[in-house]
């Protein structure tokens, strides 16, 4: 019993701190498969725990220690407890992505910035659980740290989606938890708090949250659909799947964000948002692809836009006229280029978005993007990724007639590359380059540079 104890005691060690057994590592540095021969110049103590470590405990499973290089995370199985709560229903992830990324010309302000943020997903199978089939429990708690370039680069084309969330400032807040209860393989409802990055990541897993494809929100979906929703909103959806992918939805949720707050108290104060989505799958030439609509409407109050509904009153001073609702819709389609026979992991792909709104309240009258991302281009490097894109922001006429007299605006675009290497299968270091033109006239072209990392534990 002791020297079963102290075996979970150092397992536990060893995978949250990260640490090899640098006296089993070969001169690579990367430690071997532990077997009995490979204790034995161990001290004896040690060696017999190791070795019932194993013949016995994890015999015939792979674990950290088997190869930290060849590993999927940082913690490996975690000492084989990570499959044993996968089998009893609990699943676990979590990232850690940090970015260096700054202006280096042009732009509001020259700096570059460090900041980064921790992700941790939590899922719950409740048929493996012990209670009811098609029952899951989806749990994002993030922590944001340090600071970002967002403000730094230009206006209406954020140049680091992911340091959006959950807030602007150093914060850890539970942005995302849903009760899901599928009745089928095609239908589910879905209640509680939800994540709209992870939702649209879930639909087109390419885009990568902004933590392994493009960074810049412009080119990820069209700006002219940021109006109606925010960040994190509570509200239910009835989800539509086919093959597993989403097909369709059909969601009512809160017009407030919900972020960094529970949001329950006052749930539909402000009004709610309708959010309809549906996409017709194709084949064209043997090759996977996707078109998609998604339209949105609020009924919440926002402040007009028009410069006719701002005036001035002697004993009050600046009034604005509020309206009463807004509305969007969005164009995604997705095409497969090529795609490796032998192995679909490597591929080429298509991906093109476009919008359009009211213009009023909304600032951003049309938008849309187009980019390409290839996997596995080079076949000695399965596992690295790069993309290329393009994206342009219209605003609408009536926030240019309004600021127009103080700052002169006009339409934003830019492009965007990146090449994600995976050092590891659990490290991925991206460099990345923004060109943007900016909102105000007369500045000069932001070009912003920027490295991520990200680990996988």
């Amino acid at each position: 019993m002791h020297r079963r104890s102290s075996l979970k005691a150092a397992c536990l060690a060893l995978c949250f701190s990260g640490l090899e057994f640098s006296v089993l590592a070969d001169e690579s540095g990367i430690p071997p498969r532990l077997t009995g021969e490979s204790v034995e110049s161990l001290p004896e103590e040690t060696s017999s725990v190791i070795s019932d470590f194993c013949s016995g405990v994890y015999s015939g499973t792979e674990s950290w220690c088997s190869g930290l290089m060849e590993s999927p995370t940082l913690s490996g199985d975690c000492c084989g407890y990570k499959p044993t709560l996968e089998d009893h229903g609990i699943i676990y992830q979590g990232y850690l992505t940090q970015f260096y990324q700054g202006v280096a010309a042009g732009g509001d302000e020259q700096r570059f910035s460090y900041g980064g943020k921790a992700d941790n997903f939590l899922t719950l199978q409740g048929e493996k659980l012990g209670l009811w089939q098609g029952l899951i429990v989806s749990m994002h708690a993030e922590t944001r740290f340090s600071e970002d370039a967002n403000r730094d680069a230009v206006g209406l084309a954020p140049v680091n989606a992911n340091m959006l969330w959950p807030a602007l400032d150093n914060t850890t807040a539970l942005s995302g938890f849903t009760i899901t209860q599928a009745f089928s393989e095609e239908w589910a409802v879905s209640i509680g708090k939800f994540n709209t990055l992870d939702l649209f990541n879930t639909i087109y897993p390419q885009n990568g949250r902004g933590v392994d494809g493009f960074m810049n929100v412009s080119t990820l979906f069209p700006l002219s659909a940021a109006r109606p929703l925010n960040l994190s909103v509570n509200g239910v959806g009835i989800n539509k799947l086919k093959e597993g992918k989403v097909q369709g939805m059909l969601s009512v949720v809160d017009a407030q964000n919900s972020s960094t707050t529970v949001g329950i108290t006052d749930l539909f104060d402000q009004g709610a948002v309708v959010i309809g989505y549906w996409r017709v799958f194709t084949d064209f030439y043997s090759l996977p692809g996707s078109h998609g609509i998604l339209g949105e409407y609020s009924t919440r109050n926002y402040t007009s836009l028009s410069p006719a509904d701002f005036y001035f009153l002697p004993p009050v001073g600046l009034v604005t006229a509020q309206t009463s609702d807004t509305w969007s819709l969005s164009y995604f389609g997705e095409q497969k280029l090529w795609v490796d026979c032998c192995d679909p992991k490597r591929n080429l792909g298509l991906f093109t978005s476009w919008g359009i709104s009211d213009g009023n309240p909304n600032p951003v009258r049309w938008a849309g993007n187009v980019s390409l991302q290839a996997q596995g281009m080079n076949s000695c490097r399965p596992n690295d990724s790069m993309g290329v894109a393009y994206f342009y922001t219209g605003l609408s006429n009536d926030v240019q007639n309004l600021v127009n007299p103080l700052v002169p605006l006009q339409d934003v675009q830019g492009g965007e590359l990146y090449y994600n290497m995976a050092v590891t299968p659990w490290l991925n270091v991206t460099p990345d380059l923004q060109i943007i033109q900016p909102s105000v006239v007369g500045r000069d072209t932001a070009i912003v540079v920027g490295m991520r990392g990200k680990l996988t534990f």
